[in-house]
């Protein structure tokens, strides 16, 4: 598209230069034909055209007709509904992202209740009554049974 509209404004440009070129090469009319190439042909009024690399000025709204005020201000919607597409977005990401860590968090709470209660279970599983035990083992399996 903005390929499209480039080469639009050169044709465009090349156009208008070209038209100005031919008014100026014209041979200039005698005393006595000029009034009647006059009525007859008037060159229209050509644009300035902006030197390369200007910067182009758009006119003060006032001075704007009322296609291009209502374009403006169609483009400017649009322009807002975009931002506001895109902070809904954003905000939607984001939801996903707490969501994503919450859960992340929780799964690592998970794990690790589950990782405490296999060591507890080696831990009690190291003392198991017998029918003949020391008196260390006695005293050991008594301190774990109590925790």
């Amino acid at each position: 598209m903005l390929k499209q509209e480039k080469r639009l404004i050169a044709g465009l440009l090349g156009l208008a230069l070209a038209t100005a070129a031919a008014a100026q090469t014209t041979a200039p009319a005698t005393a006595a034909t000029a009034p009647a190439t006059a009525a007859k042909t008037v060159p229209p009024a050509q644009p300035a055209t902006p030197a390369p690399g200007a910067k182009i000025v758009p006119p003060p709204p006032a001075e704007q007709s009322g296609d291009v005020a209502a374009r403006i201000k169609e483009n400017e919607e649009k322009l807002a509904k975009a931002a506001a597409e895109e902070a809904k977005r954003a905000a939607v990401i984001k939801a996903y992202e707490d969501e994503q860590d919450a859960r992340l968090k929780q799964l690592a709470r998970e794990k690790e209740e589950r990782d405490a209660r296999r060591a507890r279970a080696a831990y009690e599983a190291g003392c198991q009554f017998k029918s003949v035990m020391s008196d260390d083992d006695i005293a050991r399996c008594k301190a774990i049974h109590r925790n």
